[in-house]
């Protein structure tokens, strides 16, 4: 998925949580949730860096630790200072799985 797509569902899930009212999001929290976007450096050693029928789960090497990212995301959120890394974690997984299966990646082209 282009990074484009991923910063817009990053710019939503910031609109959508800073309504929560105890809940005051501030720039600190925008810059943790596009920092979420680093996970994709693992694209830059890929050949080539860029393939849109690739399944980022199957070749890329951060991807492929989903497991992991999802239970580290789900920590994240139940302690405020990093509540944000936690929900760009979250939604950059979401948006990879739904490409995946939106286009029905199964080969690690």
């Amino acid at each position: 998925m282009t990074t484009p797509i991923h910063l817009i569902f990053d710019l939503g899930a910031y609109f959508l949580v800073d309504k929560i009212p105890f809940i005051n999001a501030n720039n600190v929290d925008l810059l943790l949730l596009f920092s979420t976007e680093l996970i994709d450096l693992d694209h830059l050693l890929s050949k080539p860096i860029y393939h849109p029928r690739r399944n980022p789960f199957k070749t890329h090497i951060l991807h492929k630790k989903w497991p992991m990212i999802l239970i580290a995301s789900f920590f994240l959120l139940l302690y405020r200072p990093v509540l944000f890394l936690g929900i760009g974690l979250l939604t950059h997984l979401l948006v990879d799985y739904f490409y995946v299966k939106i286009y029905h990646l199964k080969s690690s082209k």
